[in-house]
């Protein structure tokens, strides 16, 4: 059945993948860029609708934008956001069809103020630049190096990740948001940054403290975008917590499983596309039905909520963090008052 979260969607009788395809042929592109960019639409606006949240949908139409361009597409967000209209009408009442109309105007007026701008800037010079650059030239061992040499001159391994690693993948995100690298390059760029932090965590382990907190920590649904919550367990790895990170697309119910057996004080979700957000509230939501988990704080972070922070609210959390640093942070604010009231 098709789980579509906004209840103006509910009638819709094809899942939001079959109707994609059906999009992409309408707009008579049928290729696996226009797909995708059709799907994310397509979850964009069930979330925004579920959770009256216009800026969300805006964000993706921003993106969108630059990704059919990128593509060759003979068309715009405009042509998207219409066909989606078309491919919607028969299955809806006019009220549900005013509330899509309504929420993609919104949605269209957003963007055009400039309010959901991206605002990353390009990476200056630096370690992180140099390291980014001969990963993107396939360079992998000269972009070891640079951490290496980081390490050789007993730069604090948070910082390597802090200074280098972390900057470098924010703009490796917003270059392939802009269209001038291919996934492939993401891929194999976020490949070595995955080794890199390898290399680094047996540093990270040295000489702490054990503090006796745990966290739990995942990228909900189908992320790719992994490396922002890996970092986040890492660092309160170093900082003396017990870490489980799961990587993404877990069940639900095996996460709060692994919150229990952990025993956590904390579970860390991460999530980049709006689309995702309904499995955030999802996630959540099934934590605090089960007692074992009652005292347990939700950290979340991503794109989405840096758009609008009080959706972390709306999907049940506790906080949110612009990056590693703010989790690492509110993280050690919330035990600290626990500490006390003991």
């Amino acid at each position: 059945m098709p789980s579509w979260k906004a209840p103006a969607l509910s009638g819709v009788p094809v899942d939001v993948r079959v109707l994609a395809e059906e999009v992409a042929a309408d707009l008579q592109l049928l290729t696996g860029t226009v797909v995708e960019v059709v799907r994310l639409h397509l979850e964009a606006l069930d979330t925004a609708l579920s959770l009256d949240m216009p800026e969300l949908l805006a964000d993706q139409l921003r993106w969108q934008a630059v990704r059919l361009e990128s593509a060759g597409a003979p068309f715009g967000p405009d042509d998207v956001e219409r066909v989606v209209r078309e491919a919607l009408a028969p299955h809806l009442d006019d009220a549900a069809m005013r509330a899509v109309q309504d929420l993609q105007h919104a949605a269209s007026v957003l963007g055009a103020s400039g309010s959901v701008a991206d605002g990353a800037v390009e990476l200056g010079e630096g370690p992180a630049r140099d390291y980014l650059t001969a990963a993107l030239a396939g360079r992998r061992d000269d972009a070891v190096k640079v951490v290496r040499e980081a390490m050789l001159a007993d730069l604090d391994a948070a910082d390597i990740m802090l200074t280098i690693l972390q900057p470098a993948q924010v703009e490796l995100g917003r270059l392939w948001e802009s269209g001038e690298i291919s996934i492939a390059h993401e891929h194999y760029t976020t490949a070595i940054t995955q080794l890199a932090l390898s290399l680094l965590y047996p540093r990270m382990l040295l000489n702490r403290t054990l503090l006796g907190h745990s966290i739990v920590a995942l990228s909900v649904g189908s992320e790719g975008h992994e490396v922002g919550i890996r970092m986040i367990s890492d660092l309160l790895e170093q900082a003396g917590w017990r870490t489980a990170y799961l990587g993404a697309d877990v069940p639900h119910r095996d996460v709060v499983e692994q919150v229990a057996l952990h025993r956590a004080d904390v579970l860390a979700v991460s999530a980049t596309m709006a689309g995702h957000i309904s499995g955030v509230r999802e996630l959540v939501a099934m934590l605090r039905a089960d007692p074992r988990c009652a005292d347990v704080r939700v950290l979340v972070g991503g794109r989405p909520f840096t758009i609008n922070p009080r959706l972390a609210e709306l999907v049940g959390a506790d906080g949110w963090a612009p990056d590693a640093r703010g989790a690492l942070e509110l993280c050690r604010s919330w035990t600290e008052v626990r500490t006390r009231a003991r």
